[in-house]
């Protein structure tokens, strides 16, 4: 049966094959579209950034204007007229915006955080690639109530999504009878660019009324192919402008009270530290954090993990998020690694002797220091360099009947390294290499090593930009002093048509059973040869109440690497539409007719059993309203069904209720709820027994309510609250693994394996940012945490027995100030 399958993947890959070949020579849309250009002028008189452009030198600005409109109706003029100048001086790029509007009442001006892209409110951005190449640069947007967006540009993530990166830069907005009026001021420290006596940018300007949803742009972009900044158009005009000398410090101070309900007293601590940029070059910055403190970044949203499979959690520590585009190539950096949680933390206990017990045990690596340069060259070279040390950490134990205490190292001093160079090509192409390093101090042990992982990609396009083909590949090393070394390899292709209506591509990827990036990436799991075919149609006009479409076809087989053996098949349709009203639906249907043969879910690293999972069919659906009304709603439906004797099914579904009660406060909650019946899942391994699987339901309910209420766009109050609870209830019917995947009742008693886990979080943030890159936070978290092998049946049980447990209260102060050099010497040389 599974030669008979992988005959017919082998067929499907060869017809992907021949339809990148021969199916769609010509080009729907041609890359070849006139890009529009803007004049920069030079202004010698003061610009106030007052929303107003009064200043005589705005008027002597050329305008830019025609605006296309990109949403709805991609490709035909904006009915709304739209005014952008553009002015430039020795220190900064200026940009005016008039946008006109016959309804000004009508204009949305929702309050939001900073960097909050999706408040109810109207807004203009401009897109900036001072090197001009096609896929990197910067965004700075502004509602019409003033709220300052800003992040990096890149061919391979939405912007949207990834508001990781702050510049310090000034911006002001005003309504007025003919519309709104946006003025910003974008320091050149904010930038980079090459050392020219004339300058030749690519930007491009962006406009949306909330109302009616129109999203336009000054250079035409297509839906068709690439991202927004493959579609720039082009700024003239700048000579003589000279890339500053870019040095700022942000000092701070915070300070914490803790308490923990069942111990006695409050604990304090006071922290203080900096972080760094200097530019090295006109194009290259260090960064640098020196005794950082992240405690006030946002709790996890832990879980209870019944996989074998490690949970990875979001970054949310701003140091580590801003500025990282260039360090995500190769997808071998996963930041979390760094100050996280030590090797041994667990296996300290088994590492205890008889009458000790475990006095001190800490969860957390200290980080030390941290440091990233990063820059891109004037031929289109980017480099980054990154460092981390963290400090060793250490478990205490004390024997009871003496009272002699010892220390056991949990994990040792720490070294990280990445480097990534990254090479822009025409077309919107490229090629990276990246390498990464783990050096820890100390003897080299089964636990403590030394780590490498060497990795490239590249990516292709056709001058169109219809065509693409990419590759990839990775070596992972670990050295030890007194084992062989460790290799492992990875590698992956893609190949076709990824652009226009119509979209097919054949991917293939190879991971051995010794690749191992994670000492600081982050992999799921290796072992793994995959093969898919994808075939997909899109719609971008509207038609009848229909805006766009999407759907796709994915067919794929999968095997282990070592041992050579099928693992899974599977055939998945996708679709989606968005109607006229901005509400949106989407239908994704998977099937393994073949079932699984999971090699993972009995923990051997010998692969050499595996637990057989039926076949199965799964439908997902997914719908939202309009997000620009009061009161917005995402639904998501699951339902999954295996074809077994022991009746295994399930479903899932959340609903997400958001109100928008006036301009200034919002809040929403979302409900999740998940229910598997008749689940099957490893229980435990013994030498005589074998490898034991259970029959269980597992049910998880989580609530998340968070708020915001905005005194100003630079002053705010937010609140947010997850309660996680999720219980693992096993039936009694326990069952042995056998070596055909098949599982045989097991009649020995089994300990009892029932999990009830519980977790809550508080986060209460109030934040001021008082001056231009500077910000005081407040900020108050609780924490509770239970878990156990009783399973409660009631939730206003399960709460209360949760408000019974020891709870974490802090309040935390911290005041971080900015200080930059080019702000010093205006006014050095004013005096």
């Amino acid at each position: 049966m599974y030669t008979g399958f992988r005959n017919r993947i082998t067929a499907a890959a060869l017809f992907s094959t021949i339809l990148f070949v021969f199916l769609f020579q010509g080009s729907a849309m041609g890359a070849g579209q006139e890009k529009k250009r803007a004049t920069a002028t030079r202004t010698s008189g003061q610009v106030n950034i007052d929303g107003r452009l009064e200043e005589p030198s705005w008027q002597e600005a050329v305008p830019a204007t025609d605006f296309v409109i990109y949403n709805p109706h991609n490709g035909i003029p904006s009915s709304y007229r739209t005014e952008v100048r553009i002015l430039y001086d020795d220190d900064a790029l200026y940009i005016g915006a008039i946008m006109f509007d016959n309804k000004p009442d009508s204009i949305y001006t929702e309050l939001g955080q900073r960097d909050e892209g999706d408040i109810n409110a109207d807004h203009f951005w401009v897109e900036i690639s001072p090197f001009n190449d096609g896929l990197n640069g910067e965004v700075f947007k502004v509602s019409a109530s003033n709220v300052q967006i800003d992040n990096k540009m890149t061919t391979s993530e939405s912007w949207e999504r990834h508001d990781t990166w702050d510049a310090v830069w000034d911006s002001r907005t005003t309504v007025n009878d003919n519309g709104w009026v946006a003025e910003l001021k974008i320091p050149y420290s904010a930038l980079r660019f090459p050392r020219s006596a004339t300058q030749l940018w690519g930007i491009n300007f962006w406009r949306e009324v909330r109302r009616i949803r129109e999203t336009s742009s000054w250079n035409f972009v297509t839906k068709e192919f690439g991202s927004s900044i493959a579609h720039l158009g082009e700024l003239t005009g700048m000579r003589d402008v000279k890339p500053p000398l870019r040095l700022s410090l942000v000092p701070y101070v915070s300070g914490y009270l803790e308490h923990v309900t069942d111990e006695p007293g409050v604990g304090t601590s006071y922290n203080g530290g900096l972080d760094l940029k200097v530019g090295l070059t006109e194009s290259f910055t260090l960064d640098a954090t020196l005794i950082p403190d992240f405690g006030q970044v946002q709790s996890d949203d832990q879980v209870l993990n019944l996989s074998p499979y490690e949970v990875k959690y979001n970054e949310k520590r701003p140091f580590f998020m801003e500025g990282t585009e260039l360090f995500n190539k190769g997808d071998i950096f996963y930041s979390r690694r760094i100050g996280g949680t030590p090797h041994l933390v667990r296996a300290v206990y088994d590492m205890t002797g008889e009458n000790e017990v475990v006095t001190r045990n800490p969860s957390e690596v200290s980080l030390l220091n941290a440091t990233k340069i990063s820059g891109r060259t004037s031929g289109g070279l980017g480099i980054g360099i990154f460092n981390a040390v963290t400090n060793s950490t250490w478990a205490e134990v004390e024997n009871t009947i003496t009272g002699e205490k010892r220390r056991i190292m949990t994990e040792p001093l720490t070294n990280y390294n990445m480097l990534v160079l990254d090479q822009t090509l025409k077309n919107d192409s490229y090629v990276s290499v990246m390498n990464t390093s783990v050096i820890r101090a100390g003897e080299d042990t089964e636990d403590f090593y030394t780590a490498n992982v060497s990795a490239f990609e590249a990516l292709v396009k056709t001058s169109d930009r219809l065509w693409s083909a990419s590759a990839g590949g990775a070596l992972s090393q670990k050295y030890y002093t007194s084992a062989p070394t460790a290799l492992g390899h990875f590698m992956t292709f893609n190949a076709g048509k990824t652009g226009g209506k119509f979209r097919t591509d054949y991917n293939f990827m190879l991971m051995s059973d010794t690749y191992d990036p994670n000492d600081m990436g982050y992999l799921r799991r290796n072992n793994e040869i995959s093969h898919s075919v994808d075939f997909g149609y899109n719609t971008y006009e509207p038609f009848g109440n229909i805006m766009s479409t999407r759907t796709s076809v994915d067919i794929s087989y999968d095997q282990l690497y070592m041992p050579r053996a099928f693992t899974s098949a599977s055939i998945e349709l996708d679709g989606m539409l968005i109607l006229m009203n901005y509400w949106s639906f989407s239908l994704n249907l998977g099937f393994t007719p073949w079932g699984e043969d999971d090699y993972f879910e009995p923990r051997t690293r010998d692969m050499s059993m595996y637990y057989h999972r039926p076949p199965a069919f799964e439908a997902r659906l997914r719908g939202d309203t309009d997000k620009s009304k009061r009161l917005y709603l995402e639904f998501n439906g699951e339902y999954m069904k295996a074809w077994s004797d022991y009746g295994q099914h399930g479903y899932s579904w959340s609903l997400q209720p958001e109100f928008k009660a006036s301009r200034r406060f919002s809040f929403d909650y979302e409900i999740a709820v998940e229910k598997m019946f008749n689940d099957i899942g490893f229980v435990e391994a013994d030498p005589v027994e074998g490898i034991t699987f259970g029959k269980r339901n597992v049910t998880t309910v989580t609530n998340t309510l968070s708020g915001a209420f905005i005194f100003s766009s630079d002053s705010y109050l937010t609140l947010r609250g997850r309660h996680y609870w999720s219980k693992a209830d096993y039936d009694g019917s326990y069952y042995t693994l056998q070596g055909d995947g098949s599982l045989s009742d097991r009649t020995s008693d089994v300990d009892n394996s029932d999990v009830n886990s519980n977790f809550l979080n508080i986060d209460m943030v109030y934040t001021w940012r008082f001056a231009p890159g500077s910000e005081l936070s407040l900020v108050w978290k609780n924490s509770i945490w239970s878990e156990g092998d009783v399973i409660i049946r009631s939730g206003l049980d399960n709460f209360a027995d949760l408000l019974s447990m020891p709870q974490t209260n802090s309040i935390s102060l911290k005041i971080l100030y900015y200080l930059d050099y080019q702000n010093f010497r205006k006014v050095f040389r004013s005096k």
